[in-house]
């Protein structure tokens, strides 16, 4: 990942942070996503079957066309990128997801009706809660191609700019986000975490064992409600344990 790429995704983290309003948010994400090759995003819950997707959609960055769409036909629930989003935690590109099962005529009809808006490929990253897959961050584009580090770096903007929004939705009081805090070595294995050192390295540059690192970690994780290190480093930016 290039140093450009990097100091966008802090830049979006320390911008954002700052923000009150839904669309200064939009505006800020559609800012930094170009960046990679995108023109155009979705943040979502996802609705159960039967349901309409509409009141689950937590901020569009879709062409209305396309929003109106998507939602009038309720094609979330024959997108081959939403079925795939349910059969994975890994974010992963829309190729990827077309390519991982034989597609029906309506998935490939909704794949190629995405292109008339600047969506041809893509990029999505499932969001888990503790109580498992509780939304989606897609991002569209004509051509994208993305490192491995890259992929990374839009995988953290995602769980962020999700994060936030909700936050917002939910008018969720962040007075207790600061309940149980850091202890110096989490604080300090969560920082090395967030520079991309494993536990092995962390606990090469600490002086700790790889397993205490790993208990840090995973007492850090259970104070900001994460599951995985990507969400880690993304709610303890969020809740200001780490800068």
């Amino acid at each position: 990942m290039g140093q450009s790429i990097t100091d966008d995704m802090f830049r979006f983290v320390d911008c954002v942070r700052q923000l009150e309003d839904h669309d200064a948010i939009a505006n800020e994400l559609f800012k930094t996503v170009r960046s990679f090759g995108f023109s155009s995003f979705g943040i979502s819950g996802l609705p159960q079957p039967g349901e309409s997707l509409e009141p689950y959609f937590l901020l569009s960055g879709w062409q209305s066309e396309w929003f109106d769409r998507y939602v009038g036909n309720d094609y979330v629930h024959l997108d081959p990128v939403i079925a795939h989003t349910t059969r994975t935690d890994t974010p992963f590109t829309w190729d990827e997801a077309c390519s991982a099962r034989k597609l029906g005529t309506k998935a490939r009809r909704i794949m190629e009706e995405a292109t008339e808006f600047g969506m041809r490929q893509g990029f999505t990253v499932p969001i888990y809660s503790l109580n498992g897959l509780s939304a989606v961050v897609t991002f569209g584009g004509e051509r994208i191609e993305m490192s491995p580090r890259e992929r990374g770096a839009l995988h953290m903007i995602a769980i962020y700019a999700h994060s936030q929004i909700k936050r917002l939705l939910t008018r969720r009081d962040d007075e207790t986000d600061q309940a149980s805090p850091f202890s110096l070595r989490e604080r300090e294995c969560v920082l090395w975490c967030a520079a991309g050192k494993t536990n092995w390295e962390i606990g090469r540059i600490t002086g700790l064992a790889e397993k205490t690192v790993e208990a840090y970690l995973r007492n850090a994780s259970a104070k900001v409600g994460a599951i995985n290190r990507a969400q880690l480093v993304a709610e303890s930016l969020r809740q200001r344990r780490i800068s």
